[in-house]
């Protein structure tokens, strides 16, 4: 679930979205970056290589070691929209000005994938480089165009989370089985020789 935060503007996602209270481990950073990531270049839509505004973050709970490395890349469509590089009081305002500017609302997708973390990554996260890590890369687009206005993957040690998915029926689901006794299985079907 996706949720409006309390206190400002802005959206907290599921891992963030308890009461307690999160920190920036790091500074956090904004610049303008190289993608030079082909997958994530082509998610958010634009060739390897271009310049695009990066937003880089090491938070997590205040009492707890860094949770999650959040490297957000938001399309050079939008990236001049005031307030998305700036630090806001509440986490996600940059995507309540994504949606004040013409793109509400955003909807998002998420990729979930395990592997290996980086040094560098795991020296971030406080963690052994033999400790696999959950990436989600999550995609956001823009209600406004139906287009890709940003691309945030998240980097979270495997043994920080816990992931929950609702299976939904297919419209080939969704209706009882017939009735067997109409028509039984043939024997080969039914396991019989």
């Amino acid at each position: 679930m996706v949720k409006r935060n309390h206190v400002a503007p802005g959206y907290s996602f599921p891992s963030a979205s308890s009461k307690e209270v999160w920190k920036h481990h790091i500074p956090p950073v904004a610049s303008v970056e190289t993608l030079d990531d082909p997958r994530i270049a082509r998610l958010l839509g634009v060739p390897p290589g271009t310049a695009v505004l990066r937003r880089f973050r090491v938070t997590g709970p205040e009492s707890e070691p860094p949770f999650q490395i959040n490297v957000s890349w938001i399309h050079p469509r939008v990236a001049d929209i005031s307030g998305v590089s700036a630090q806001a009081p509440g986490p996600g305002d940059w995507l309540y000005r994504l949606e004040q500017a013409g793109h509400w609302p955003i909807s998002w997708m998420e990729i979930h994938r395990a592997r290996m973390p980086s040094k560098d990554e795991a020296a971030l996260l406080e963690i052994p480089t033999n400790l696999p890590v959950l990436e989600i890369v999550r995609v956001g687009t823009s209600g406004g165009d139906g287009k890709p206005v940003e691309v945030t993957e998240y980097v979270v040690a495997s043994d920080r989370v816990e992931t929950i998915h609702v299976l939904h029926r297919d419209e080939s689901a969704r209706d009882p089985w017939p009735d067997d006794a109409e028509n039984p299985p043939a024997p080969d079907q039914a396991g019989e020789s």
